[in-house]
């Protein structure tokens, strides 16, 4: 599994390559920023007027296992819902940040291993990683705060970045995988030993405002997680939790992430 395969677009999976596709149509840019560990992909809708936020999505694991016994050679994501929604988001500024080794030819990327998107997904050093892109465009923007919205794993990646930095106005999860211990305990799924626990962090949280978004129809990260994650941080005013009830894991979505979005827009 150490010989990872090369991604150009031509083999992308058809869903992925219709919504980049549709994401260059509505003007999004594609960025690769180079971090001390990975080379990141991003797609960016970022006009020149000021922004006093940049809404931030940050892809799930993506195409990480064939099966539970076999990881793919490759993660990119078949469904990238975390870019579906970022194209549906109405704010000005808008960021889609995939995951170490998504999108990204691997055999460019020297540190690209499958551990990146197995044992160590949550790992200190990509949680290193987005802090590296976050700071790169906070330079070019001059922005003064970001939202992060993580769809499934991405999640832990935005509540674990949130945790370490003090220019995130909101926190927001769909489908949030903010316990990987857990949900693995759950599934009968593979740990992750080397991948860090939003669970750990909650107490520097409790300040920050949070919605978490869970479908009602959802088998791979029930509500339960995210009531879990609510019930340890302990603080009601600043997090609220939302059942969209008709959502799987990943369809229900894109129809009613607009009017979602407006609810954490400055």
């Amino acid at each position: 599994m150490a010989n990872c395969s090369t991604n150009p677009q031509s083999a992308l999976f058809s869903a992925t390559q219709k919504t980049l596709k549709e994401a260059k149509e509505r003007d999004f840019k594609r960025v690769a920023y180079p971090t001390q560990t990975f080379i990141l992909t991003a797609l960016e809708h970022l006009p020149p007027k000021p922004a006093q936020q940049i809404h931030v999505y940050i892809e799930g694991d993506g195409h990480s296992w064939i099966r539970k016994t076999r990881l793919s050679s490759n993660p990119t994501p078949r469904q990238p819902l975390a870019l579906t929604l970022a194209l549906e988001d109405p704010h000005p500024h808008v960021v889609y940040l995939a995951r170490p080794c998504q999108y990204t030819p691997l055999e460019q990327d020297k540190n690209c291993s499958p551990k990146y998107w197995s044992s160590h997904r949550y790992s200190p050093e990509v949680i290193q990683s987005t802090n590296d892109v976050l700071n790169k465009i906070k330079s070019k923007t001059h922005s003064a705060k970001f939202v992060l919205i993580g769809f499934s794993g991405g999640a832990s990646i935005a509540a674990l970045v949130a945790s370490q930095r003090t220019d995130i106005a909101a926190l927001i999860t769909v489908a949030g995988d903010l316990n990987h211990e857990a949900l693995n305990a759950y599934h009968g799924t593979t740990p992750l030993p080397a991948s860090l626990n939003p669970t750990a962090v909650t107490h520097l949280l409790k300040k920050l405002p949070q919605q978490h978004w869970s479908g009602g129809k959802d088998k791979i990260v029930p509500s339960w997680v995210s009531q879990a994650f609510a019930d340890k941080i302990n603080s009601p005013l600043q997090v609220k939790l939302f059942v969209l009830k008709d959502a799987s894991h990943h369809k229900g979505w894109k129809e009613k992430w607009a009017d979602i979005a407006k609810t954490f827009s400055s």
